[in-house]
């Protein structure tokens, strides 16, 4: 998932399963006034948890006037970040706040062991035959808890004027010349990752880092804190990082693609690249709270987000996508999207996630450890 506004990602997991401070939830229509269009749904409302930012701005320009046009209902965008399952989980039990939710498997996955979602009708939803099969082999699918797809990919940003060589594998960023010259982003679900790709090329094991996390957690955790003063910025926010890069502040780092993207096409300055053998996700998938009353609505919603034209949509706004045809259409029409995201066959088919059920099992013990002993060093 990514944040481009004031949202920080929390370290302890109680803080954000439970008394979150409110982000800026702001209730969103995706019109003026109540659409007068005829249709299935007509009379109905659709309640939307989306993600604050670019992700709301695409629902509301591109899903929201779509999705009322063909189906009749009014559409209600609700944007925010972690607070979403928190104010699921404290609803009346048979009143949700939401009938349709964006989760990231950070917080989605204890959200769906907890039963907080419903099961989904997958012949309501037949474009989700259009996905390509990778990005669905996962648990969440096989129990129709959600629908899954790849968001942010794990990018390799870099300030052109202030390299000699282009990095293009993560230890670049522990050499001795960038010490104290990179940024890395303030969660350990990115940035731990980072680390142990970083470990896994130096140890001369690309493509192992999956594999340090799982079976070498503590090894990674102490690597990270071995290497920890390379790191100038804990970069809170897509713009911090895209600012500090452009600004010289910092000259490399990790950073999130789609609003990179961006960054990308405005300022020639920067640059970007995607090291192949450790390529990670963000896996966000759409969900149905189990009280909803409009699943039906909501399960027809999943089918138009799941639309071709819906996914060339927001692949153009620089979102991946999961539709092979729109990846090969993409990879032809934008050379940055070409660059960072999946666009063959071969590359769905190695596509990987973050290691979050390591870091499920291991919650409290990451969180602590990186931010006493990592972010701020004791």
């Amino acid at each position: 998932m990514n944040k481009n506004n004031k949202a920080k990602f929390p370290t302890n997991r109680r803080s954000f399963l439970g008394g979150i401070t409110y982000l800026g939830g702001t209730l969103l229509t995706g019109c003026n006034k109540k659409t007068k269009t005829e249709g299935p749904f007509s009379g109905k409302e659709l309640n939307v948890f989306v993600y604050a930012g670019g992700h709301e701005q695409t629902m509301r320009k591109v899903f929201v006037p779509r999705f009322e046009d063909l189906t009749g209902a009014r559409v209600i965008l609700h944007s925010g970040w972690w607070e979403g399952i928190a104010k699921l989980k404290t609803a009346p039990s048979n009143s949700p706040p939401f009938d349709l939710m964006i989760c990231d498997a950070t917080q989605g996955y204890p959200a769906i062991k907890e039963g907080l979602f419903a099961q989904l009708n997958l012949d309501n939803i037949p474009n989700h035959k259009l996905l390509f099969e990778p990005t669905l082999d996962n648990w969440v699918v096989k129990g129709r808890h959600g629908l899954t797809y790849p968001d942010s990919v794990m990018t390799l940003a870099f300030n052109k004027n202030l390299v000699e060589e282009t990095p293009d594998k993560w230890e670049d960023l522990i050499k001795p010349n960038l010490k104290n010259k990179i940024g890395l982003y303030s969660s350990f679900y990115l940035s731990l990752f980072t680390f142990a790709c970083m470990k896994a090329g130096i140890e001369n094991q690309l493509g192992t880092a999956h594999q340090l996390i799982n079976n070498n957690l503590e090894e990674v955790l102490r690597f990270s804190r071995t290497y920890r003063d390379h790191v100038k910025l804990w970069w809170p926010t897509s713009n911090d990082m895209i600012l500090a890069l452009a600004n010289k502040d910092i000259t490399a780092g990790n950073m999130h693609s789609p609003e990179y993207i961006t960054a990308l096409r405005e300022k020639e300055t920067l640059g970007a690249s995607i090291p192949l053998s450790d390529r990670a996700f963000v896996q966000v998938f759409w969900a149905i709270p189990a009280e909803s009353k409009n699943k039906l609505i909501a399960e027809s919603a999943i089918n138009e987000l799941f639309s071709r034209e819906m996914q060339l949509e927001f692949a153009r706004r620089g979102s991946a996508t999961s539709i092979l045809s729109v990846a090969e259409t993409m990879a032809q029409e934008d050379i940055f999207w070409k660059k960072l995201y999946p666009h063959t066959k071969e590359q769905f088919s190695t596509l990987q996630y973050y290691p979050y059920e390591t870091y499920a099992k291991n919650w409290k013990e990451i969180s602590e450890t990186w931010d006493r002993t990592i972010l701020r060093k004791e």
